[in-house]
């Protein structure tokens, strides 16, 4: 009783100083208010950045995206190396722009630094989320001294937004609490994701709606000089710059070894820094993903961490190479999703291709087109229904409203999926974000006035999950 007593105290004096001053609220409640989103996957980011500036003797700082959070095992980096390993990789919607910022400050002489950010066209530029960056400070604001001068602007911004959904939080005594691996108690010390991941979750083996294109259409000039520029600030502080790549599902690249080795050769000639990594070896088989085309599960994650350590030797004078082979890849039960599938009738709206482990919706039937809303079935001739294909509905003119009841199986929907859906207003869905991760590109395109309508209990869950979290404008609660 007494802590709702404070909790409603606090609010109502928010509130009372908002009618008074938005500025001195909005500051109130990002300095002062309790944190929010320190047990999110973003708040580990405090874990991250306190390793970093404790580490004292030479040591080895990992910058990229998630890619690092779910492909490096430090310990075993370490004891390849002899140096201290600090993962300071943790999620791409920050922007790579925030995490070398973020670091600079605590480079210095005798470490080895490795830049590896994800080979995507959002990650291979400047693209800065200061909404996310805030979320990630509430679990020490402290750490707002090291985002650098440069981003103020966009932090402040943004900094109504973000004082204005961390209140309502408080307000609804709602604190954000994720589930699953995307948490923050699914880190260890090191800052690597330490739940057991034994196979790839993705029915498909890969996710389409990620496609990796390795072209030099990649390379913002910009975002190039940006490293440079970093790796020039690094190196007058007495560190070692490096550049290397994610591990990539060989599944979801896409373009063909004449584009990568002119990608590979453009980047290695534009940096000023040396590239310790040869690309083909990191485009790696499906079986060694988890849950994203740059998600490693743990025995991917080895191998990755095998091949970092044999690059970051050579560079280091070694002559003996690291055993990579040993690192097999695991292979999945070909039982494993074990899905019994029902006889649905909104089935015969839809039309189909089959893809590895099941079936994706590609276009409606002559009745489906005539439908004003849809709901997706699960499953058709005991195949599961895993994905929403590319212009899907592209005929679907009447379309007001899409449904994804709770046992829907789709895990996938590609790019363009609403491509042509017009009068589409409302994507009804009852499945978790973990479920269904999401590309922002796929929301970028749909109508307007179109929004995705969530039950409201799930709303926190949303707001703090690693893919839905920068795409909440998009989102309703079913009572709206």
């Amino acid at each position: 009783m007494i802590q709702k007593s404070k909790k409603y105290l606090l609010t109502t004096l928010i509130s009372a100083c908002l009618l008074l001053s938005p500025f001195l609220t909005t500051a109130a409640v990002t300095f002062g208010a309790p944190m929010q989103y320190d047990d999110t996957f973003l708040g580990e980011l405090k874990e991250k950045h306190e390793r970093l500036s404790t580490v004292k003797e030479d040591k080895i700082v990992l910058i990229g995206g998630s890619s690092l959070a779910f492909g490096m095992d430090s310990a075993l980096l370490e004891e390849y190396t002899g140096m201290p390993v600090v993962n300071y990789g943790l999620y791409a919607t920050l922007g790579t722009k925030a995490m070398l910022d973020m670091s600079r400050n605590h480079i210095g002489k005798g470490d080895i630094v490795v830049i590896c950010p994800e080979t995507d066209a959002q990650t291979y530029s400047l693209y800065y989320n200061a909404h996310s960056v805030w979320q990630a400070l509430d679990s020490d604001i402290s750490m707002f001294r090291d985002v650098g001068k440069s981003n103020f602007g966009k932090l402040m911004a943004a900094l109504p937004d973000f004082a204005a959904e961390k209140l309502n939080f408080i307000r609804m005594d709602a604190k954000p609490a994720p589930s699953g691996i995307y948490a923050k108690d699914s880190f260890n010390a090191y800052g690597d994701i330490a739940v057991e991941r034994k196979y790839n979750e993705m029915p498909t083996n890969y996710d389409p709606s990620m496609e990796i294109s390795l072209t030099t259409a990649l390379l913002d000039p910009d975002f190039i000089d940006y490293l440079n520029e970093f790796a020039d600030h690094c190196v007058l502080r007495g560190a070692d710059v490096y550049f290397s790549f994610p591990p990539m599902n060989a599944a979801a690249v896409t373009s063909d070894e004449e584009e990568q080795e002119a990608f590979y050769r453009t980047l290695g000639e534009s940096l000023t820094f040396p590239v310790i990594s040869d690309i083909r070896d990191y485009i790696l088989p499906s079986a060694y993903f988890y849950d994203t085309n740059f998600h490693l599960n743990t025995r991917g994650a080895l191998l990755r961490t095998a091949l970092l350590a044999d690059d970051l030797l050579r560079v280091m004078g070694v002559t003996e190479r690291v055993e990579t082979v040993k690192y097999t890849a695991p292979r999945r039960p070909a039982d494993y999703f074990d899905l019994k599938l029902d006889g649905d009738e909104n089935a015969k709206y839809f039309l189909y291709e089959e893809i590895d482990g099941g079936l994706a919706i590609v276009g409606l039937t002559d009745e489906g087109k005539t439908k004003t809303s849809l709901q997706i079935p699960r499953g058709q001739d005991n195949k599961a229904i895993l994905m929403i294909g590319d212009h899907a509905f592209s005929d679907a003119a009447a379309l007001e409203e899409i449904i994804l009841g709770e046992y829907a199986l789709v895990r996938s929907i590609s790019v363009d999926a609403f491509a042509g859906c017009t009068a589409l207003r409302r994507i009804e869905l009852h499945l978790t974000p973990s479920e269904l991760p999401v590309d922002s590109n796929v929301l970028t395109r749909l109508p307007q006035d179109c929004f995705i309508y969530i039950p409201q209990n799930m709303y926190g869950e949303f707001a703090t999950d690693y893919f839905w979290s920068s795409m909440m404008k998009y989102v309703k609660t079913l009572d709206n």
